[in-house]
């Protein structure tokens, strides 16, 4: 299979062509997550007959996952074909999904749910195995110069394909229980068609080149090159960071649908739209914080993101004083569109800031230390925020603000609640005071280029401006704003092949230009 073999040279041809079939598999990748994950999990777990103990299980899973870093290094430096890994356990996880969605219709009822989770044990294994050695893989392929550019915009891609899916997904499982007359084989549909486009990712990957790996230093073994990271005084605080970071994010994102749906009231649906803004928002702005990230550094874009998530951390507690009232849906709105916006800036330079800070030959062992610390705070992030959200949970801490015209009269002022701590409320708070002291490691790692918040925000707000207005007008800036999102749905209208070749077809262009040049310019090849 010589397909899977490295290659000691990348011509630059087969690097545009490995840029685009990368573009395939991130749209295909990232549906498949969301229509495996979110609410779709548990949803297939609750219609199986699973306990709560059991979906606490899953949710942990892919956190879980990340811990089989370790053993994913030690195959990748004892069998140094990482597209040959990649391709391997990828198609095991999409081979468990299909399993795992064939359960309703095939397995006795007694054993589904411990088939169920089984399988889905494998699938998250298998793509953590997978993912270590794909990590490894894009760093030598795509150039560092157009590294946040061409992520943001296969990010972006992927992330309105996902949303789009997602929502299709959401609004059909009641009917598709309904006509197969049981709601575990309607999650299953669903489960089907994230392993179809698994499998076209999958398919999409075998046609990218490898670079050989550099080989192994004179003396160099597997417990070195774990030491090697934890040695490297500057990747070691992009551990701390990682760590700490991930903490946050988990603590309080794990509880926010859950505070929604329970505390505020909001049906499912209005979680789902409230998503989709927060989706819009990171499509947009994966393109500006790529570009950013490119022309200073990734540490430049976090500097600016990470604050503004422990920001929205504060806000939910604002949503019920202590109820609900009328300022909580227009909140809601506020904190997902800077949730989309934050988000947008971590998830693409958190892994880029690892990829960049990692040696080249030892990327491998770099990126999967960063994975293996950053799923184990994610795993224990969920039960410390249970454990507080629990022990707080019959606690209140509020504040009331109250004006008198005249003090004599008891019915001659305004009183109202300006705060009011409870349950879920004490939860978001720590996990704040968790982010702080991320943003204090973040500050402590060192990323060639980077510059002050101050420049970034200004970026940020020249790009936001000329997006609206520009010297074509003002319609020109609106049309330019909304382009992408638009022209994905348009192209997505045929076959399951023409969709992705015709949605990346602008990308394929642009990255064979990126390739015949010698330098490679900051031209953006997912566009």
């Amino acid at each position: 299979m010589s397909w899977l073999s490295p290659s000691d040279t990348i011509t630059e041809q087969e690097r545009a062509s490995g840029l685009k079939h990368m573009y395939y598999d991130g749209l295909c990748s990232h549906a498949m997550a969301l229509l495996v994950t979110g609410a779709f999990l548990p949803g297939m777990a609750l219609a199986l007959g699973a306990s709560n103990f059991v979906i606490g299980l899953l949710a942990s899973l892919a956190p879980m996952a990340q811990m089989a870093q370790i053993p994913a290094i030690f195959a990748v430096e004892k069998v140094p074909q990482r597209k040959l890994l990649t391709v391997f356990f990828a198609l095991v996880a999409r081979i468990a999904l299909i399993a795992a969605a064939l359960i309703p219709f095939l397995a006795p009822e007694d054993n589904r749910v411990f088939l169920f989770t089984s399988l889905m044990v494998i699938f998250f294994l298998s793509g953590s195995v997978a993912g270590c050695a794909w990590s490894s893989w894009i760093k030598d392929l795509v150039p560092a110069n157009i590294m946040g550019s061409y992520m943001g915009k296969r990010l972006a891609a992927a992330t309105a394909l996902g949303a789009a899916l997602s929502i299709i997904a959401g609004f059909s499982v009641d009917s598709l229980a309904e006509w197969l007359g049981h709601s575990a084989k309607a999650y299953g549909i669903i489960f089907v068609m994230a392993a179809l486009f698994g499998l076209y990712g999958a398919n999409s990957l075998t046609k990218v080149a490898e670079p050989r790996m550099p080989p192994p230093e004179p003396g160099a073994n597997f417990l070195k090159s774990l030491l090697g990271p934890i040695k490297d005084a500057n990747f070691r605080r992009l551990l701390f960071f990682s760590m700490s970071w991930s903490f946050t994010v988990i603590m309080g994102g794990a509880f926010f649908a859950v505070y929604m749906l329970n505390r505020i009231g909001i049906p499912m649906s209005g979680v789902i739209l409230l998503a989709v803004i927060s989706q819009v928002t990171n499509i947009y702005f994966f393109k500006i914080w790529g570009s950013i990230a490119d022309r200073y550094s990734n540490k430049s874009v976090l500097a600016v993101s990470v604050p503004l998530f422990i920001v929205i951390l504060l806000l939910f507690p604002f949503t019920t004083l202590p109820e609900r009232y009328s300022l909580t849906i227009p909140l809601l709105i506020i904190i997902h569109i800077i949730g989309g916006i934050s988000t947008a800036g971590f998830n693409l330079c958190a892994p880029n800031i690892a990829l960049r800070l990692a040696p080249h030959g030892k990327a491998t062992a770099y990126l999967g230390t960063n994975a293996f610390c950053t799923g184990g705070a994610a795993t224990v992030a969920p039960l410390i925020g249970g454990v507080v959200g629990s022990f707080f949970a019959v606690k209140e801490i509020s504040f009331r603000f109250s004006y008198k015209a005249n003090a004599e009269l008891a019915e001659s002022g305004i009183s109202f609640s300006a705060l009011n701590f409870r349950g879920l409320d004490f939860v978001f708070f720590a996990a704040a005071i968790a982010g702080v002291y991320a943003y204090y490691r973040l500050s402590l790692i060192e990323e060639e280029g980077t510059v002050s918040e101050a420049a970034v925000r200004e970026e940020i707000r020249v790009s936001v401006r000329n997006s609206f207005i520009n010297t074509s007008g003002l319609s020109m800036g609106m049309r330019r704003m909304t382009a992408f999102p638009y022209d994905l749905l348009r192209r997505t209208g045929g076959s399951a092949s023409s969709k992705m070749s015709r949605a990346a077809r602008s990308g394929i262009n642009q990255a064979r230009k990126i390739a015949k040049a010698d330098d490679f310019n900051k031209s953006d090849p997912g566009d």
